[in-house]
């Protein structure tokens, strides 16, 4: 299994206690559940947020806080999700839902490969990743038709376009699919059926460099084809921390380093360790 390159200089998260605090108020020891992530309706009065709905808000952004820590500091997820999560149903509804679901099933993913798989038995492993895989596969074969992108142009190297075009119609759906594609980093890292000694493990290990290259990319480009929405920058470089090391053409790497200083001068989010990581990393790895 490839290591991941951890992020450091990122976050103490010292908003953690705060956050736990707001979700122990849902009296819900499985608030993050798939299937009732999507929370209270909303009143028709726009001028009337009932409690209930400001608390449930609340709880989605600490959501979201939790994964981005929880990636750079590669460690589980500390809230509570729900243990048993039923992957196989993909029930329609909005789009606003199911990124709410995407970024649950990355949260259980989260405590898989960080925290749950650690005291599991090679059989057990495998079972849960399968059962966390099957969201992707429904995804990949089942997607709503709203998230599919209403462009799609594969990067060009020779023109200059390191990375895809890839737009959507609205943030929610762009931030969906990059928790797709987040997600499917820990899928890739934590697959049980990878080898890792014998004569295949080489071909094994070439592979997943090349999905992680691959999902960096997309990552990336979709970032930079919805830029009306900033914090897809900050999803961005959370992927790139963990395995941005794994690009290896001049051009992406100077791209991604762009991408990075974009990323701080615009928008405060520190990124200079991370470019220096991936500066000693990608020297290390041309000279080997």
């Amino acid at each position: 299994m490839l290591l991941l390159a951890p992020s450091i200089g990122i976050d103490s998260e010292a908003y953690l206690n705060t956050i736990q605090f707001i979700v122990s108020t849902q009296q819900n020891d499985s608030f993050y559940a798939y299937n009732t992530i999507q929370g209270p309706l909303r009143n028709h009065d726009l001028h009337c947020i009932p409690a209930v709905s400001l608390r449930h808000s609340a709880c989605l952004i600490a959501l979201r806080q939790e994964i981005w820590s929880a990636f750079l500091n590669q460690r589980t997820f500390r809230l509570p999700v729900c243990p048993n999560n039923d992957y196989t149903q993909f029930d329609a509804t909005n789009d606003f839902t199911w990124t709410n679901r995407i970024l649950v099933w990355c949260a259980d993913l989260l405590k898989f490969c960080f925290g749950d798989s650690k005291a599991m038995t090679l059989e057990e492993r495998s079972e849960r990743w399968s059962t966390l895989k099957q969201f992707d596969l429904n995804w990949v074969g089942n997607k709503p038709l709203e998230f599919k992108p209403l462009y799609f142009e594969e990067a060009d190297l020779s023109s200059g376009r390191p990375f895809p075009v890839i737009w959507y119609q609205n943030a929610c759906q762009a931030v969906g699919a990059q928790h797709i594609e987040l997600s499917r980093i820990l899928l890739a890292v934590s697959n049980p059926k990878l080898s890792r000694l014998g004569l295949s493990a080489r071909s094994a290990n070439l592979a997943l460099e090349e999905e992680l290259r691959c999902i960096i990319r997309r990552l990336i480009g979709l970032a930079l084809s919805n830029s009306k929405c900033p914090v897809m920058s900050v999803d961005a470089a959370v992927g790139i921390s963990l395995c941005g090391e794994y690009l290896s053409h001049p051009t992406e790497q100077k791209a991604t380093l762009e991408f990075l200083a974009d990323l701080q001068f615009n928008h405060a989010w520190p990124t200079t360790a991370t470019s220096l990581a991936l500066k000693e990393a990608w020297q290390i790895r041309s000279s080997s």
